[in-house]
């Protein structure tokens, strides 16, 4: 007579091979295995379209579209160089409409406080009592921009504090690019110090 203990453990080894015989017998026969379901996107994701950003905190490197004024001629800031208190600003005026421009002179200059109102500068045309340079401007001559094109001016001052006044600050530039036109606004710094001077060139090509 065998031990007990050596029959319960016949008994599952017995159960263990009739279970995979059943298995085998299933899989010769043809039948379908059931497959594991994919899973699909996070919830935060499923709605989201073909291109779209997964991240939508990520900045956007789309400039902003600027309507194009009855003119036909935008103004905007250009690059500023600053150096050894002296400050020199490029004012951009392109040409977004269909027709061809011409522009001559000077731009009309303001300039405004945060608060958009006129601070009271010394405008000069050309800028020998600011900067030492011959070609800063040229004077008056006439441009001519086809849609797409830009003529640029630019504005010198000194950011030169001393004690004879307070220091005079700008916000906004004030600018109508032609005699006649709409005033438009150049959000820029414009500090001037107690000088209170600010140089002004006219309208011409870019340079290349």
């Amino acid at each position: 007579m065998r031990p007990a203990s050596s029959e319960r453990t016949r008994i599952p080894l017995v159960r263990l091979g009739a279970l995979l015989a059943a298995v085998g017998l299933l899989s010769a026969c043809g039948l379908p295995t059931p497959k594991p379901k994919p899973m699909g996107p996070p919830p935060e994701l499923s709605k989201l379209r073909p291109g779209d950003a997964p991240s939508p905190d990520a900045p956007s490197s789309t400039p902003p579209v600027l309507d194009c004024p009855k003119s036909g001629l935008i103004a905007q800031a250009g690059p500023a160089d600053a150096a050894m208190g002296l400050r020199v600003l490029t004012l951009e005026l392109s040409n977004c409409g269909k027709e061809r421009r011409v522009v001559n002179g000077y731009p009309d200059i303001r300039i405004l406080d945060r608060d958009r109102k006129p601070v009271e500068v010394e405008l000069e045309r050309g800028a020998k009592s600011i900067l030492a340079q011959e070609n800063f401007d040229a004077g008056p001559v006439p441009v001519t921009l086809l849609p797409g094109q830009k003529a640029v001016a630019a504005l010198a001052w000194r950011n030169t504090v001393d004690m004879t006044g307070s220091p005079v600050n700008g916000a906004y530039v004030s600018v109508a690019p032609v005699p006649g036109s709409a005033r438009q606004l150049v959000p820029e710094t414009i500090d001037l110090g107690t000088t209170g001077k600010l140089g002004l060139s006219a309208w011409a090509e870019p340079k290349r």
